[in-house]
């Protein structure tokens, strides 16, 4: 890191503490933005935690979102990302709402697996009107992976007018059940199983859901990966070579007895 770049770090991570929210508990970025006029993204990218003594919070599946920290996350990644995200990409989002990044992915995932329909919107506002409470109707009705905060955010933002036309939110990470991957997948594939490690103890939910990918399908690609990796001669390989033939998976990957 040279200097300039630093002086960077340490201007972003000032104004940061200038202009965190206490009630909130995370920093207004489109203000910091405007006060350093630096792009957002290059805001989040240069900002360093420590620097700033503002620590993370740590928003677990079971603890509750506020609707405004939802609509906050959940309109940053329609306006910065408008493809699948990537591990980076998340990181870049958990800084932004101040919670780690591994959080912002399992609320993400929990709003795109939610599915509104006309009877479920009836029957929330039966039990809204009977005055239960968000966490009463959530367990009344037993959905799916849903959270009384999901709920509670979806239902705020459909009307009466638009519940017949209500159609499954396209995910920003789709789960796939094809077995085509891209190069840019395998990179991140191997860059996670590096990360966090390719022992017995790997979480392949949050391999799946960081990648778009199914849990089976990641474990799969793995073992092609690494079979290519060791079918290949010791004269083709460099010391500082890290990709993998894609065209020996590809084989791999539609031959009859992979199927």
């Amino acid at each position: 890191m040279n200097r300039r770049e630093m002086e960077i770090r340490n201007r972003v991570s000032y104004v940061a503490r200038r202009h965190f929210d206490m009630r909130r508990r995370r920093c207004d970025w489109e203000e910091i933005s405007f006060a350093l006029q630096i792009p957002l993204l290059q805001c989040l990218y240069n900002f360093d935690a420590s620097h700033s003594r503002i620590m993370p919070r740590h928003m677990t599946e079971d603890k509750e979102w506020t609707l405004d920290d939802i609509e906050a996350l959940k309109s940053f990644i329609e306006i910065h990302f408008h493809h699948r995200m990537t591990v980076d990409d998340w990181v870049l989002a958990g800084k932004y709402m101040n919670v780690y990044h591994s959080d912002c992915i399992s609320k993400m995932w929990a709003l795109n697996a939610f599915q509104m329909t006309p009877q479920l919107f009836a029957q929330i506002s039966e039990l809204r009107q009977a005055g239960l409470l968000w966490p009463t109707i959530c367990s009344t009705l037993s959905a799916t992976n849903c959270t009384p905060d999901i709920m509670r955010f979806v239902y705020s933002t459909t009307t009466r007018e638009n519940v017949q036309r209500l159609r499954r939110p396209k995910a920003q990470f789709r789960i796939s059940k094809h077995q085509h991957w891209t190069e840019d997948e395998d990179r991140q594939l191997i860059s996670l199983l590096e990360r966090f490690g390719d022992g017995h103890d790997i979480d392949w939910n949050f391999i799946s859901k960081a990648i778009g990918h199914s849990k089976n399908a990641c474990r799969y690609r793995r073992i092609l990966l690494r079979r290519s990796q060791k079918s290949r001669e010791p004269s083709q390989c460099s010391s500082t070579e890290t990709e993998i033939s894609r065209s020996d998976i590809y084989t791999k990957s539609h031959s009859p007895k992979a199927k």
